[in-house]
Order: structure tokens, then C-alpha cells, then sequence
């Protein structure tokens, strides 16, 4: 039952949050589906996956066609959005359980050995995700023609960056170690201002 009771918590956490990440980043979006040059949201999925394992798939996973049926309006039967939702959610966790492997004994960004497989393996495996998602819409006809090689490119580069640059902020903020340091590092800019 506390098990129960600590997913549901973090799933309430987890899904106004990735909402807000998808809202914010939606701008200049290719089609109707978050092809979209920057997306921190996937850094958030990754993270929670890390840190928690693949149970925390099936939240991810209703979380993302919420995305789209909210976000983009997108009707969550719509065969597009449950295919993608599920190449999005596997890829992720995918990522996830690879950084898990790499990144022993502690999910952290310490050493430069870290630091490597971490930018390794987001750059590949996002990648990866893209194509896959990308390859969904275009077989499910939700791309128009033409738009798959830019559509791939655009989707790739706006989730590696957005998780290059927003997982290890999270990452940092799950490590009691580093949320001391963060916190000194902002009351330092603070008192500087």
C-alpha cells in the first residue's frame, strides 16, 4: 500500500509537470504533433524512470496522450497519438535503463566518464526515439509529405537538447548532496545581486 501511495504522489507530481514542460516548450511546432525545435518534458520522463524504474512507465505513458489531447488537441483515441505515445514511452525508458547501466553506482554526472555515457547515450538514443516516432506519424499519414528527413532532424535535436540540458538540473535536484550545493550556489548570486 505505501508503495501505492508514493507512485500515486510522484504521478501527481510528475504529470502537471511534464504538461507544463510540453505547454511551454510547444512553440514552432512541425505538424500537429510536438515536433518542436526545444522539449525539456522528455528530460522529466527520463529522470523519473531513472530514479524510480519502469513502473513508472504506464504514468509516462497516459501522460504523453494527455499531452497531445490537451496540448494539441488531439484526440486520444486517435490511432497517431496511441502509437506515438507508445514509441515515445518505450524509447524513454529505453534511455532510461541505459543510463541506469551507465551511470553506477549512483545516477549522477560526478566524473567525466559519466558525464561521457550520459551525452552518449542521449544524443543516440534520441536519435533513435525520433525516428521511431517520426516513422509512427509518417506511417499513420499524420506528417504530410516531405517532412519526415526534417521532421526526424527537428524532433532529435529538440529532445537531445532539451534533455542534455534539463536532466542533469533534475538529477542534481534528486541528489540531497547536490540540492545543498544548488541552493548555495543561488543564495550566492543572490547576495551578489
Amino acid at each position: 500500500m505505501k508503495l501505492l501511495l508514493r507512485y500515486l504522489r510522484d504521478a501527481a507530481v510528475f504529470v502537471p509537470c511534464y504538461l507544463l514542460l510540453d505547454w511551454v516548450s510547444y512553440i514552432h511546432p512541425l505538424g500537429a504533433f510536438n515536433i518542436t525545435p526545444w522539449n525539456p518534458q522528455p528530460a522529466l520522463a527520463v529522470v523519473w524512470m531513472l530514479l524510480g524504474g519502469l513502473g513508472h512507465a504506464p504514468a509516462v505513458y497516459g501522460t504523453i496522450v494527455l499531452a497531445d489531447a490537451v496540448i494539441r488537441g488531439i484526440p486520444a483515441t486517435s490511432g497517431a497519438a496511441l502509437l506515438g505515445a507508445l514509441m515515445l514511452t518505450g524509447g524513454y525508458a529505453a534511455i532510461a535503463e541505459a543510463l541506469r547501466a551507465s551511470l553506477r553506482p549512483r545516477p549522477t554526472l560526478h566524473s567525466l566518464r559519466q558525464l561521457t555515457f550520459f551525452v552518449g547515450i542521449v544524443v543516440g538514443g534520441t536519435a533513435v526515439v525520433a525516428a521511431g516516432f517520426v516513422g509512427v506519424l509518417h506511417s499513420t499519414g499524420a506528417l504530410e509529405a516531405g517532412t519526415a528527413l526534417p521532421g526526424w532532424l527537428r524532433f532529435w535535436v529538440g529532445d537531445a537538447v532539451g534533455v542534455l540540458v534539463t536532466a542533469p538540473l533534475l538529477l542534481a535536484a534528486a541528489d540531497p548532496e547536490q540540492r545543498c550545493s544548488l541552493r548555495a550556489l543561488v543564495r550566492r548570486g543572490r547576495i551578489r545581486t
